[in-house]
């Protein structure tokens, strides 16, 4: 078979967080058809691919009637809804878990292999495709790759523009009154920031005084400190 053919459609590409807010409308109950009146001032390209999204992840029919799975998810508890989201995301995306790929320890390049092999999204939406699904795997309690995670490095070699040297000597300018204005100088960067898998973790904590699941929480404290024994050899180990 031509590897065209075996290309699968474009996952859901909308912001993930659209669509989480999008569902919690509904925890009171479910309408008995989805449709554009229920998505308030959204645009009409979002409202599309919410469309798109739910009916990708078997939430809704080809009629937009929600499916059981739907409703599992939006009248469950917090433990209910991470599992319904979690077999949603297995059974609509199978190139990306089991022996097609460790989500736990894939890098970023092994991740966008798949989907470039396995669908037929390309370019901008391929990108909006991995970061719906990273989104929704961490909300689902998928463990994640601290090199999925960690945000690219900066081109080397772009320079930023900057004005007239000034002399050594000269000082900064004093408004009326005589007193020079003092500038506060950027906080210097610390040498662990140098870590790209470190910075990547240290991103998915949550907003301090948010509530934090024990199991997610123990399960970021495994990841740090395997991130730990690679970034930081022991001494007398060979």
């Amino acid at each position: 078979m031509d590897a065209k053919e075996k290309k699968g459609p474009a996952p859901p590409y909308v912001a993930y967080r659209t669509l989480a807010n999008f569902l919690d409308k509904f925890k009171q109950g479910l309408p008995g058809r989805i449709d554009r009146g229920l998505m308030g001032t959204m645009s009409g390209a979002a409202q599309s691919q919410v469309t798109t999204a739910l009916r990708y992840l078997g939430m809704i029919s080809e009629n937009n009637v929600p499916t059981q799975l739907m409703k599992n998810y939006v009248s469950g508890e917090e433990d209910e809804r991470r599992a319904a989201l979690r077999k949603m995301l297995e059974d609509s995306y199978p190139f990306a878990f089991g022996a097609q790929l460790d989500l736990g320890s894939a890098t970023a390049s092994q991740l966008k292999e798949a989907f470039d092999t396995h669908t037929s999204a390309t370019g901008e939406t391929l990108g909006r495709c991995i970061a719906f699904f990273k989104d929704a795997a961490k909300d689902a309690g998928i463990s994640i790759s601290p090199f999925i995670l960690a945000k690219k490095a900066r081109t080397p070699g772009v320079k930023r523009k900057t004005g007239p040297k000034r002399d050594e000597g000269s000082r900064p300018a004093a408004p009326q009154g005589g007193t020079p204005v003092h500038h506060t100088a950027a906080a210097p960067q610390m040498p662990a920031q140098s870590s790209l898998l470190l910075s990547g973790l240290f991103q998915r904590l949550p907003r301090p005084g948010a509530v934090w699941a024990k199991a997610e929480r123990e399960q970021w404290v495994q990841t740090l400190q395997n991130v730990l024994v690679m970034e930081y050899p022991e001494s007398g180990t060979s």
